[in-house]
């Protein structure tokens, strides 16, 4: 099933190409939809986007506020030469402020009875068809799975054991680290070419698009944005229309309401505010 899949999208993308609906028209370029914008952005083809109109993980414009996004700041300081010591002070503060905050006070929501009951890890986006129930139980397993493969010791895979290692000064030193080793990398032998493209999300508002980082490939973006690359090659995973907001799962199962859900919309649109930790 996974080959069939693989071959289908090496089809798709062949047929983008073909037509020439991989690369983005100058229209386009600038933010706005034009008649076959459907066609290039279409859910899991891969596309070059320009950093312009790109957003973090975390919600933050790539060319204007990408220093407000932790690691953002993180990749812009190792750039600088900052020794490990410093770098790893620095994003400690970060995370000695984040280990407090409920899920809440991660996307600006201080009203919300909901997010409040729930840790900052544990935040779930409106659009999102995952239940901030469903992160809260599962998301130590996923992170205990992620940061072993990458280098990160834990004492044993208790649940609580797990957690408190989420704000820790060894997890903070494991991604200083990562980040570092894939900067160094980038930087002195340039980007492989990988199949395995990162994702990102399309946001549409009326006439208007932009878009953020999905799954995978984060540093990625950190890195080539930094080094001043003006596009990024990725594949499309989910298109998220505004004006289908109330049809978002986490706005039908009220874990937001339509004004919160457009707030942070809006938001990562705009680009200007954080919405996720470093956990």
């Amino acid at each position: 099933m996974l080959k069939l899949k693989k071959a289908i999208l090496i089809i798709i993308d062949l047929v983008k190409k073909t037509l020439n609906l991989e690369k983005l028209n100058q229209k386009e370029l600038k933010g706005f939809n034009t008649s076959l914008t459907k066609l290039r952005l279409l859910s899991n083809t891969k596309v070059l986007v320009p950093f312009s109109l790109g957003r973090t993980v975390r919600g933050v414009s790539f060319d204007k506020n990408v220093m407000l996004d932790p690691a953002g700041r993180l990749c812009s300081e190792i750039s600088k030469g900052l020794n490990n010591e410093l770098l790893c002070a620095n994003l400690a503060k970060t995370f000695d402020k984040e280990k407090s905050y409920a899920a809440s006070d991660i996307v600006h929501l201080a009203s919300n009875n909901i997010l409040k009951s729930y840790p900052a890890w544990s935040i779930v986006m409106p659009w999102e068809n995952l239940n901030i129930e469903d992160m809260f139980d599962n998301y130590p397993d996923i992170f205990f799975k992620n940061r072993r493969s990458r280098g990160l010791i834990f004492e044993n895979n208790d649940r609580l054991s797990i957690i408190k290692v989420m704000y820790s000064s060894k997890f903070v030193e494991n991604r200083v680290s990562q980040m570092k080793e894939l900067f160094d990398s980038i930087n002195s032998k340039g980007l492989i070419k990988d199949s395995n493209l990162p994702k990102i999300n399309i946001l549409k508002k009326q006439h208007e698009w932009r878009w953020f980082m999905g799954d995978g490939g984060n540093h990625r973006s950190y890195i080539l944005s930094c080094l001043g690359h003006e596009f990024f090659s990725a594949r499309v995973s989910n298109i998220i229309d505004k004006d289908n907001i109330k049809n978002w799962h986490n706005v039908k199962n009220g874990t937001y309401s339509k004004n919160e859900a457009e707030f942070i919309f809006d938001s990562y649109f705009e680009g200007s505010k954080v919405f996720r930790g470093m956990v």
